[in-house]
């Protein structure tokens, strides 16, 4: 007998939408964070705009946090001693104090130090060389690389901190392993033979870095890994061809993300553990030496998100860099435009794209709507998301109401939310329920960054399940064209339009391909122009390749890296900007400049180091072009420049394009797509 499908109330949950579904009604169908049998601990991050000492939830365990001059931030990561979902709910909960919680994915209990106290230190490096540190925030980053050494056996790292790591009592992290210069420099001696070959393979086994007991990938495990091709562009080096002096000067940190929140797309888990490792370099950057100036990469990004600075990360990393810049020394933090300048998966609705709605609004008078086609492909073994964001001003809850008609495949009914808080509706297929579609006021910390979402959740359209280990196994939602309706009240005129998003659903670079991304299809959208390209330039359709930037990096403080093919100067199809809307802060502009990201239209990517040192594997997208500008940064505050980086970068760019621009062969500038200018993988400032 078939599934029956019915929608019932979900009531009043002051939860975030992410944190239900995967930790609550959708709970199962996200990705296995360890073995069935394994307890986990939930991290998180909380907000308050005014700690005070003694309010620390008791349940949980704090990393430290880099407070220059002893700034209290209003941003604060954590992770909870206890393991059940229900305790992880409860401490999420907005309590009398004004501290905002959000909880995040599991981490091995393994992986949890539970003996960790804030105030535990580090031995201080104190390196006289260092002139800059290199921070990079990554996945699957090869700690034994050479291109990471200033000689034979010597590591230029200072600090590493795999956090799913197995903790170790005693140890200076609040949950997963610290590996120091002196552990790795030990380790490459351990490993390294008489004639100075290194097994690399058996030191990250040996350092269990590479585990093949753990369910989660191995990202050192293989060939190429993301975090290691992006640590060599931003600071590797070759000791064979350059004094270990010159190189000491670079000094590196590292801070490698479980393997579960890098294959989790939804962004869910990232806060917390972004937020950890960005106070952690900061901190140990002080115990290389005093004062030093520090850049950090990185090249992670999301498809949804406000995209107007207000998200949690976002302002979190502003906070920090800047009380960084204003009371201690240099800092600055780079981050990728984004790859989805062509994955229609943004949307933009203004008054002249509402239609009158015939059937008229609950009062007998007349409203307006408009129909978003949500294509949702077959085999996609992971949830989808989509996000419409309300206009910041000039709106009120309850002006416009969603409604969600699902694919005419199924005899499944449509569904309507007006905008109360906090309310939401399931859909249910038989007992398991496989669609949420919810509304809430995104409220990072201030009530001035309030601003209305509603979101429709989709459970997978193929799961796989022993319906004899589970009483409720999984149910997997129609593909198909699914169409979210927004309907807006009569009279009601918008005073700015509707931002509407779906959340990356792809799964990243060396991991299995579970997920497949959904996207609006609109028929008014052209794809290809006149000689059969692809369309890089927006129409009248409400799908808009304007605005399709990384959901990370529309904050105050990061440099924004778009990327360009070298040889013709043109922007990398997939290079994402966010928008020329003067009705936007100036900061969500991006990008602020652009960096090499392919060779030529037929040579894709760059080449940096494999996992292995001596071996070379190519990588393409915005997250290879981050990297260079990170390494011009860092030359410049190397040199000394008596202008801040930006300033420098900018000069730079002026001079490269003058110099290209008389060759007569180079592309004109994109300034919405490029910024300032177009900087090589090559040649670039100090190299």
């Amino acid at each position: 007998m078939a599934d029956s499908y019915h929608w019932r109330d979900d009531g009043i949950k002051a939860v975030d939408p992410y944190e239900d579904w995967l930790l609550d009604t959708g709970a199962g169908y996200g990705f296995p964070f360890g073995p069935p049998n394994e307890a986990h601990c939930y991290t998180g991050t909380e907000a308050s705009e005014n700690f005070i000492a003694g309010d620390e939830n008791p349940d949980a365990i704090y990393p430290k946090l880099y407070r220059p001059d002893g700034v209290q931030p209003g941003f604060r990561p954590f992770v909870l001693r206890e393991s059940t979902v229900g305790n992880a709910f409860e401490n999420s909960k907005d309590g009398t104090s004004g501290i905002k919680r959000r909880i995040g994915v599991p981490l091995r209990t393994a992986s949890v130090n539970q003996s960790y106290e804030p105030g535990m230190t580090t031995n201080p490096v104190v390196s006289s060389s260092a002139k800059v540190v290199v921070g990079v925030i990554d996945d699957g980053i090869a700690i034994a690389n050479r291109r990471f050494q200033s000689e034979l056996g010597s590591t230029r790292i200072d600090f590493a901190w795999v956090q799913d790591g197995d903790a170790l009592s005693g140890s200076n992290v609040a949950f997963g392993r610290e590996y120091t210069k002196v552990d790795i420099d030990d380790a490459l001696a351990e490993h390294t033979d008489a004639l100075g070959a290194t097994n690399e393979a058996a030191l990250y086994r040996a350092l269990g870095l590479v585990d093949s007991r753990k369910v989660m990938p191995n990202s050192l495990d293989g060939k190429a890994a993301h975090g290691t091709h992006v640590l060599d562009l931003a600071a590797g080096g070759d000791y064979e061809s350059t004094s270990s002096d010159a190189l000491g000067e670079d000094r590196i940190i590292t801070v490698q993300v479980p393997a579960a929140v890098t294959w989790d797309t939804s962004g869910m888990g990232l806060d917390s553990f972004i937020l950890a490792g960005v106070h952690y370099i900061l901190d140990r950057a002080d115990r290389i030496a005093p004062k030093l100036p520090v850049v950090i990469n990185f090249s992670y990004g999301l498809f949804g998100g406000p995209h107007d600075g207000t998200s949690l990360l976002e302002k979190a990393i502003d906070e920090i860099v800047t009380a960084r810049n204003d009371r201690v020394a240099a800092t600055s933090v780079v981050l990728p435009s984004g790859n989805h300048h062509l994955q229609r998966s943004h949307a933009v609705m203004s008054d002249a794209d509402f239609k009158i709605d015939g059937a008229g609004g609950s009062a007998g008078t007349t409203d307006c709507f408009c129909d978003l086609p949500w294509r949702v492909q077959p085999n996609d073994r992971t949830s989808s998301y989509l996000e419409i964001w309300m206009p910041k001003s000039g709106y009120l809850d309850g002006d416009v109401e969603v409604e969600v008609i699902p694919p005419t495949t199924d005899n499944i009914l449509p569904q309507r939310l007006s905008g109360v808080v906090n309310s939401a509706v399931v859909l249910n297929r038989g007992s398991r329920a496989v669609a949420r579609l919810s509304y809430d006021r995104h409220t990072p910390l201030s009530e001035e960054d309030e601003r209305g979402r509603f979101m429709v959740v989709l459970a997978p359209t193929e799961v796989h399940t022993d319906t004899a280990e589970h009483l409720n196994p999984l149910k997997s939602v129609p593909n198909g064209l699914w169409t979210v309706r927004v309907i807006k009240r009569s009279g009601k005129t918008l005073s700015e339009p509707i931002h509407v998003r779906i959340q990356r659903d792809a799964s990243p670079f060396g991991y299995p391909a579970l997920g497949r991304q959904s996207y609006f299809d609109d028929t008014a959208y052209e794809l290809y122009d006149r000689e059969g390209k692809l369309e890089v330039e927006d129409n009248h359709s409400i799908v808009k390749r304007a605005g399709s930037s990384n959901g990370l990096a529309t904050g105050t403080v990061p440099i924004v890296v778009a990327s360009h093919v070298e040889a013709t100067g043109r922007a990398a199809v997939y290079s994402g900007y966010q928008t020329t809307d003067t009705g936007l802060p100036e900061h969500s502009k991006t990008p602020f400049v652009s960096a090499e990201s392919d060779r030529s239209p037929v040579v894709r990517g760059v080449q940096a180091s494999g996992v292995n040192s001596g071996v070379l594997v190519t990588l393409d997208g915005t997250s290879v072009a981050a990297p260079v500008i990170t390494r011009a940064v860092a030359n410049a505050y190397k040199a000394g420049v008596a202008t801040s980086p930006v300033d420098e970068l900018q000069a730079q760019a002026i001079a490269i394009e003058a110099t290209r621009q008389a060759k007569g062969y180079f592309a004109p500038l994109d300034t919405n797509r490029q910024g300032v200018g177009r900087f090589p993988k090559d040649e670039i400032y100090g190299s």
